[in-house]
């Protein structure tokens, strides 16, 4: 059977096609957490997710060592357990437990989607076990210095998957199972968290709505027709819902999703992006502003059905917030109708307007002053609200030498910023993979979360003959990963050994999205960056332009 190949972008964007052997994915992703607080009154921490259900078979395949692509000698042992849905941070949990085995070299569990079953393939994990793997199918996946080995890691992951969960306390069995119950308790509460699995997002927000409540949807997998139908009965409620696929938020101070900490002030933002509003946002921060308010709509908003619903609401709700004097407002490719819709509502505000709508390349009208890329959101935000942004210092790197130039390998995290990168890198560009897109989110957590798919394609750059620049970015954030650059130094380590055993240089150069504040400590991250001998840029726009550079 022909394995699956990942989805990536290539030069411009085109999408390469995919073989997808089994049956196709239509199940939806395990929530990334389910924060359902709505009183708000911390901010959201660890993610905590609905429990297992359904019944396990376990038929197991081991490989012959050696048999894979990039994979180290060893044995492969896959168990696939039929109509399993697991929690993707237990799952997490359980596969760093295996890995801390004996002779255990790594493990994945993943649900058994088509671009997941393609990542085993890149990870050195493939097994034909794993061909036949549904999307609602839990995969097991050890790579271990022997049969044996791979056995008991599986009688492991067996027994740990089976061990369930203690017993309810009285108080988790007192506490109100539904919105609308929830929303009795806390008649104070003024907005709902959901994320859930998107088939049944739709109605957990349809609850909130039927209690007053805005709505933060996390989810994604949520049919364009429900968000449609939950964004027009919204506005006839005068409330926000910000998503579907709504990855951040900052409500009044309060960060919702993987939202940094930035200090507060009088520049406020509405974006069709999660990581689009975290750049922003920690670039104001750097430059010696503040944010009132950031407002996610989810990445459809703009799209031709939806008609920018919430970012029109969004619009007008900082047009009458006294503490916001200038706006930005940033967006992924968009209807042109849409578009200029949403630029006029934005001139209606009377305030200042900055507009970054990567891919857009409509005509703004008066009074909208438009961005490029997203540090020149944030600088033109910053001097619209009377301060002088300082500017941002590019890296000192050398020029590459003259003869064949190398490409660029861009692998993110965060869409928007694979999105700016690739349009600025053009022609230097090979190949671009934004692990925040729903094929690599589904059945597991976000990779500001669970790294662990971008750093076996971290590593496996390293084999590229091609590429001679690898481009990375790190979000740091209130939800994301306690060391995301912890998490990838070794892959950045064995992509650098694989160049040099092939003759060959590899530069490696990173943005890191964060403040001091967030609790992964933005400089913290940059220095352990800089150890790794890492080009560190202190914006996406200065990596990308870097990279390109050091690409010749």
């Amino acid at each position: 059977m022909r394995r699956p190949a990942p989805r990536r972008h290539r030069g411009e964007g085109h999408p390469v096609r995919r073989a997808r052997p089994g049956r196709p994915s239509r199940a939806p992703r395990a929530p990334a957490r389910d924060e359902r607080d709505p009183r708000l009154r911390d901010h959201p921490g660890s993610p905590g997710l609905s429990p297992a259900r359904g019944v396990p078979e376990e038929p197991a395949g081991v490989s012959a060592p050696g048999a894979e692509r990039d994979q180290q000698a060893g044995h492969v042992a896959v168990t696939v357990r039929r109509s399993l849905f697991v929690d993707s941070v237990r799952l997490m949990r359980i596969a760093e437990e295996l890995g801390r085995l004996p002779d255990v070299a790594r493990a994945v569990l993943v649900m058994g989607t088509p671009a997941n079953r393609a990542v085993l393939d890149e990870a050195g994990l493939w097994s034909e076990a794993a061909a036949g793997a549904a999307a609602d199918d839990l995969v097991v996946a050890v790579r271990a210095r022997s049969a044996e080995a791979g056995r008991r890691a599986l009688e492991r992951a067996a027994a740990l998957l089976g061990a369930g969960r203690p017993a309810e306390t009285a108080a988790e069995i007192a506490r109100p199972r539904s919105i609308l119950a929830a929303a009795r308790r806390a008649p104070e509460a003024r907005l709902a968290v959901i994320s859930t699995p998107g088939p049944q997002a739709a109605a957990e927000a349809q609850q909130a709505l039927s209690a007053g409540l805005h709505v933060f949807l996390f989810s994604d997998g949520v049919d364009l027709a429900d968000e449609v139908t939950l964004k027009r009965r919204a506005e006839g409620l005068g409330l926000l819902v910000m998503g579907p696929e709504c990855g951040t938020a900052i409500v009044g101070g309060v960060g919702l999703g993987f939202a940094n900490r930035v200090r507060p002030g009088p520049i406020g933002l509405v974006g069709a992006s999660g990581t689009g509003l975290q750049e922003v946002s920690t670039l104001v921060h750097r430059m010696g502003a503040g944010v009132s308010h950031a407002l996610g709509t989810g990445g459809r908003d703009l799209h031709e059905a939806v008609g920018g619903a919430t970012t029109r609401r969004a619009l007008t709700r900082l047009a009458a917030d006294g503490a916001t004097r200038a706006i930005v407002l940033v967006s992924k490719p968009a209807s042109d109708r849409v578009a200029a819709d949403v630029l006029a509502a934005a001139v209606a505000t009377g305030k200042p307007v900055v507009a970054c709508l990567l891919g857009w390349r409509g005509r703004a009208p008066g009074g909208i002053r438009v961005a490029a890329t997203l540090e020149d959101a944030a600088r033109a935000a910053v001097e619209a609200v009377g301060l002088v942004a300082p500017p941002l210092a590019a890296p000192d790197v050398p020029v590459a030498p003259g003869g064949r130039p190398s490409r660029v390998r861009g692998l993110f995290v965060g869409g928007t910023l694979c999105e700016e990168a690739r349009a600025l890198l053009g022609d230097a560009g090979e190949t671009f993979v934004d692990f925040g897109t729903v094929e690599y989110t589904r059945g597991r957590p976000h990779p500001m979360i669970a790294p662990d798919l971008r750093t076996a394609a971290i590593a496996a750059a390293g084999d590229a003959p091609d590429v001679g620049v690898l481009l990375l970015d790190f979000v740091l954030g209130l939800c994301a990963h306690p060391d995301p650059v912890g998490a990838a130094a070794p892959a950045i380590r064995e992509a650098r050994e694989r160049a040099r055993r092939a003759g060959r240089g590899l530069h490696v150069v990173a943005h890191v999205v964060g403040t001091d504040d967030d609790p992964q400590k933005l400089a913290v991250q940059e220095d352990a960056l800089r150890a790794l001998d890492v080009v560190v840029c202190p914006s996406n726009r200065l990596a990308a332009e870097t990279a390109r550079r050091l690409a010749g």
